[in-house]
């Protein structure tokens, strides 16, 4: 069913509380702050309990984001007098309405949740919607301190050193330019830099790169000057995209990526160290996110000073396969 007004509040109940008790105050809040954080209310699908259809029991909340996709939020009322094979069955109808719901609105194309790793029933219940594990992520975060290597600074016109090392032979890194001159490069580089990745493989072919920059760039606050595009000998061959998140206190490592032909230079540990360095004045945080599979990455974010800041099991599906 969808949500109409008259059970709005009903589900944001179910949505925050699981069944719990939830002060008026609180879902007030919530409906009033939901405009401003992408949110609406009436795209949630939901579905009732069996023996009462003025009562919700399962909500799923679509939440549309930049680059054409949808991140989904599930939560249901536990009652053990039903199968728990009937609760994941109900929460999987609730998401396929959602996602009616949504498009019918919007042109979406990815859809996207996750979830904690003891999150069992939800996991189930993508998967009986159709959508497919993809990865574990691991989420990191590294506290900074003002004037932290600030010798790895990239500046527009040069080339960027690391303490006393030059990047390898051939390599210049620089921000984007203000003009967007540069857009076509940074599609080059993103592309270059999916070739045999360790980092959610299986996303490759997935998205237009047009929605993916689209997604980049609608993560905290967009600078030019903190997106760095990796060039050899003139041609693009990676990239690395910062974006701030004054709200959070952090500055966020959207994306690292480099070409097969720039791989085992040690350069992503320099590129790593020069991020440190920019950031250190900017929040007091960096963060990233890395799939638990990539192990070189991983060891790499760990001799930098990364430290684990929690883990979440992602989920994906084209929204033309869902719906």
């Amino acid at each position: 069913m969808a949500v109409t007004p008259e059970f709005r509040r009903a589900a944001v109940c179910v949505l925050l509380g699981q069944g719990a008790r939830i002060a008026p105050e609180v879902v007030d809040r919530f409906l009033r702050q939901a405009p401003s954080l992408g949110i609406d209310p009436d795209l949630m699908g939901a579905v009732a309990r069996p023996d009462d259809a003025t009562a919700l029991w399962q909500v799923c909340l679509p939440v549309l984001g930049a680059g054409r996709t949808v991140m989904l939020f599930v939560a249901g009322v536990q009652d053990k007098g039903i199968p728990q094979s009937q609760h994941i069955s109900a929460r999987a109808a609730a998401i396929r309405q959602a996602l009616r719901l949504v498009a019918a609105r919007e042109p979406v194309h990815l859809v996207q949740a996750l979830i904690e790793p003891g999150e069992a029933a939800a996991g189930r219940a993508y998967a009986e919607a159709g959508l497919r594990q993809l990865a574990e992520l691991l989420y990191l975060s590294r506290p900074l301190k003002l004037g932290e290597g600030a010798k790895g600074l990239v500046t527009p016109g040069a080339v960027a050193r690391v303490g006393a090392n030059p990047w390898p032979g051939g390599v210049s890194v620089r921000p984007l330019r203000e003009d967007g001159a540069d857009e076509p490069a940074l599609l080059v580089a993103l592309q270059a830099s999916y070739a045999d990745t360790l980092d959610c493989p299986e996303l490759s072919g997935m998205r237009e790169i047009g929605d993916i920059v689209a997604a980049h760039r609608a993560v905290g606050e967009y600078d030019p000057g903190l997106w760095w595009l990796v060039e050899r000998d003139g041609r693009p061959e990676g990239c690395v995209l910062l974006n701030r998140c004054p709200s959070q206190g952090c500055t966020e490592l959207v994306y690292i990526g480099l070409s097969p032909a720039v791989r085992g230079l040690g350069l992503g540990e320099s590129l790593m160290r020069s991020a440190i360095g920019v950031c250190a004045g900017l929040e007091r945080d960096l963060r990233c996110a890395v799939d638990a599979r990539n192990a070189p990455a991983r060891r790499m974010y760990e001799r930098l000073g990364f430290r684990d800041a929690g883990r979440r099991i992602a989920f994906v599906g084209l929204a033309r396969d869902l719906v």
